[in-house]
């Protein structure tokens, strides 16, 4: 059922392999999973990666372990195993820095649709993202929560119901870039100034400065990120 593994992280690759046959179909809700044991052995690894990786999946909320009567495969929803892998992969760096690049063909295209349709409205739920991010900063902060909640009202001002989705089901993930991200600026109030001139751009409905900038601000961040995993 499963292939042999030689990494490092053992028990993040079983976690992996086992999601991804979920994902396949080849598991479904209400298998039972083989024993520590059966597993250890067709992995070739030992018994304690494999309770590691059980355990993780149990957290996830992917299996459930029943004392004294095996482990089953629990029903699953899209969402739900987007967040389960999303935390298995938010822990690998080059996937951080390469999903840079996802959000520069994504953000940088939705800023364009936001400032194409801003409203007093939207501006109002904008505006608020960047007093909550300067609030954080003043407590000593990165600015992460209201940073994301930028990110995300620009997504609702563009107003495409597609690209919300996909942002919203890639969350996890693409929260882990944000907060690398920040920590990579070194100073939160660069941060903080980018999103400010980003969201003059957005309010004014000049869409080629507000593309402009979010390239700008997303191409320092890789920068940043590829520097510091040398």
């Amino acid at each position: 059922m499963l292939e042999p593994l030689i990494k490092s992280r053992l028990y993040e690759e079983i976690v992996k392999q086992i999601i991804f046959r979920i994902k396949s179909g080849e598991l479904k809700p209400g298998d039972r999973l083989p024993t520590e044991r059966d597993l250890a052995v067709q992995l070739h690894v030992s018994r304690t990666a494999i309770r590691e990786a059980l355990r993780s999946l149990e957290i996830m909320g992917v299996i459930d372990s029943k004392v004294g009567n095996g482990t089953y495969i629990k029903e699953m929803t899209l969402d739900s195993l987007m967040d389960s892998f999303a935390g298995v992969l938010s822990k690998n760096e080059r996937l951080i820095i390469e999903l840079i690049e996802v959000r520069l063909l994504l953000e940088v295209e939705i800023v364009r649709l936001a400032a194409r349709r801003i409203n007093e409205n939207k501006i109002r739920a904008i505006e608020k993202t960047l007093i909550l991010m300067e609030d954080e900063i003043k407590d000593g902060g990165l600015g992460f929560k209201g940073d994301n909640a930028f990110h995300n009202e620009l997504a609702n001002a563009g107003d495409n119901l597609a690209m919300t989705s996909i942002l919203g089901l890639c969350g996890e993930l693409l929260d882990s870039t944000r907060k690398a991200a920040l920590k990579a600026l070194g100073d939160p109030q660069i941060g903080l100034r980018h999103h400010r001139a980003i969201f003059e751009a957005v309010k004014a409905g000049n869409e080629d400065e507000a593309v402009k900038l979010m390239r700008e601000h997303l191409e320092m961040a890789y920068r940043n990120l590829s520097h510091a995993e040398k």
